[in-house]
């Protein structure tokens, strides 16, 4: 199906709760290729609607991280965001429209899929150094410690 859509430790940000929130993504990718491979039109059309979902809690919920941190990029990161959400609501309404689902399915997952690698890569690796050092003293850390000392 082309080119390898897949978690690598490459994409690894070192914040647990954000690596773990990307391989979700992941997952959803390859299901996009199982309900492809299934030929169920359902299918493929419930789990585009669940990665279009998912990706932008993510993505908000990323935000409220880098929100906490300080993190001085945040308003550049929120465009790329917001860039995405409307990308990502323009297959939706291609979904509604009747265009093709499984064609509609392999350009989500390609370009979803290249979207992500490359974000991870570029603007989530440059913030995860504030969020990190944000979370190391801040109140989730502190929550966790009074909890599993």
């Amino acid at each position: 199906m082309g080119i390898v859509i897949s978690w690598s430790p490459e994409f690894a940000t070192g914040i647990d709760i954000i690596d773990e929130q990307h391989k979700r993504i992941f997952e959803y990718l390859a299901e996009i290729d199982q309900a492809i491979t299934t030929q169920s039109v359902e299918a493929v059309e419930h789990v585009i609607h669940e990665l279009i979902d998912y990706a932008i809690s993510h993505n908000t919920f990323e935000e409220s991280l880098m929100e906490k941190a300080g993190y001085p990029m945040l308003d550049a990161h929120h465009q790329v965001h917001e860039a995405f959400k409307a990308r990502a609501h323009g297959y939706a309404q291609r979904l509604e429209n009747g265009q093709d689902p499984f064609r509609l399915a392999r350009e989500v997952r390609t370009d979803i899929g290249l979207w992500l690698m490359n974000h991870i890569k570029r603007e989530d690796k440059h913030y995860a150094p504030f969020v990190k050092k944000s979370l190391d003293g801040g109140f989730v850390s502190r929550m966790l410690g009074k909890f599993f000392r």
